[in-house]
């Protein structure tokens, strides 16, 4: 191409965006450039046919007569779609895709997070979750080797997100880094619904399904989303099928969510599942010490062992109670001892006190039997409410300090008699019935029993 032609057309252009304006401009203009000029024949690139369609119907005599000008001589214009710039479109367009996929779905931003916050470095390891743990470190040392998928349970603020963002962001760190994906299952139905109402699932398709590593967190967020169960689960084969690791979270083991589909929840056992538990006392004695050490926080040993004895609950509790004690040191100029701990998180050593909830297991059974709210403190006696209320009856007895008349009275006013026969039931059902003993230890687990 000709130096002359190349800065005629160059001129061109610039008369032209101040003629038309800087949006029109870039819209239609910008994406072009002079491919060929001999004698009266000008040939301009563009990159689609639309575009060819749209300048010669719009703008063939502005740019005929500015570009004849900038020549010295009268030329005929011919737009021509440009293999390069018709490539570079597409590429665009699939870029401004997958962007707005992004923002519709709010997705975390793995790149972003702090990877001293979430690292596998920094995780307390204790019996509760060191099985989970040492499976994520193998699987940041070698995707898709085994553990595929894996699926972490367990109770919320116990770990489960520390992990799934640590492996992370440890194979993008590491040498085997790729296209890894790290989304909640809320995003991700919020981007499928985008997607699917904008005419944008190929993007969506090429976002998700390619990917070699695929990290999704609250999982549980899918019961009862058919559509989006549907679309995840294919999401899961094509991901298999080119030999990606599916790494998943969830508060409830697969059979426990309820209300998902079986294909989904047979996929998820074919891996590996293990369970996060609270922590013990020496866990939650060094999570103590780690909290404190981040915020330079100075804690005397009988003040961190007072923590750790009296917030047991999750590891966000103990974060928050370091936190608390932190900021009342800060503001006091001294250190924090025992007896002003217990004045400082008085109202947070309470609620570990608290009682199991009926309204608590009257929630998970429902759940696990994927009935409908409510059911089990109605008057419907189908086989499934009945065998489900029974063994809501059983876990209030075990779990619970409530007489037979308390859990009556909540699940629909039955009478003593009625609930110490359910409870009977139950108890032959698990002496008798493995599968079924199974799942009564796993929700009995739920409350840490």
């Amino acid at each position: 191409m000709q130096s002359a032609a190349v800065t005629a057309w160059h001129d061109t252009l610039s008369d032209i965006k101040e003629l038309v304006g800087e949006v029109r401009f870039n819209l239609w203009f910008r994406r072009t450039r002079a491919l060929c000029s001999k004698e009266a024949a000008f040939e301009v690139g563009v990159p689609s046919v639309f575009s060819a369609e749209w300048l010669d119907n719009h703008y063939r005599d502005v740019i005929t007569c500015t570009l004849s000008e900038k020549l010295g001589r009268a030329v005929a214009i011919r737009f021509v779609v440009d293999p390069g710039l018709f490539r570079e479109e597409r590429e665009k367009q699939g870029r401004s895709d997958t962007d707005l996929i992004r923002q519709a779905g709010a997705p975390e931003n793995i790149e972003k997070s702090d990877p001293v916050r979430y690292s596998l470095d920094n995780f307390v390891v204790g019996p509760c979750n060191s099985v989970a743990y040492w499976a994520c470190v193998k699987v940041a040392q070698n995707p898709a080797t085994a553990y595929n998928p894996l699926f972490i349970h367990g109770g919320v603020g116990l770990g489960k997100t520390h992990l799934l963002r640590a492996v992370a962001g440890a194979v993008r760190g590491g040498e085997q880094s790729g296209d890894i994906e790290y989304i909640s299952a809320e995003s991700f139905t919020n981007q499928f619904l985008f997607a699917l109402r904008n005419n944008k699932m190929h993007a969506f398709h090429r976002r998700y399904r390619n990917c070699r590593i695929l990290v999704i967190d609250d999982v549980h967020f899918l019961a009862s989303k058919q559509g989006t169960q549907e679309e995840f689960l294919n999401t899961y084969k094509a991901v298999s099928r080119h030999g990606g690791q599916i790494i998943m979270a969830s508060d409830s083991h697969p059979k426990l969510i309820g209300k998902l589909k079986d294909e989904l929840v047979t996929r998820f056992l074919a891996g590996m599942v293990v369970k996060i538990e609270k922590p013990d006392f020496n866990t939650r004695l060094e999570i103590v010490r780690r909290k404190a050490a981040e915020r330079s926080l100075a804690l005397a040993d009988a003040t961190a062992e007072f923590v750790a004895r009296n917030v047991s609950g999750s590891v966000r509790e103990l974060e928050g109670a370091v936190n608390t004690i932190a900021w009342y040191a800060a503001m006091s100029c001294a250190p924090v001892g025992v007896s002003m701990a217990g004045r400082i998180l008085d109202g947070l050593i309470e609620s570990q006190c608290l009682p199991v909830r009926l309204a608590g297991i009257d929630e998970l059974v429902t759940r696990y039997a994927g009935l409908a709210e409510g059911d089990l403190r109605g008057k419907r006696r189908t086989r499934p409410v009945s065998r489900a209320r029974h063994l809501a009856m059983y876990l209030a007895r075990e779990l619970g300090s409530y007489s037979y008349s308390e859990i009556g009275a909540y699940f629909g006013g039955r009478n003593h008699s009625s609930v110490l026969s359910a409870v009977r039931k139950v108890e032959e059902l698990i002496d008798t019935d493995e599968a079924f003993s199974v799942d009564v230890a796993a929700l009995k687990s739920q409350f840490g029993s």
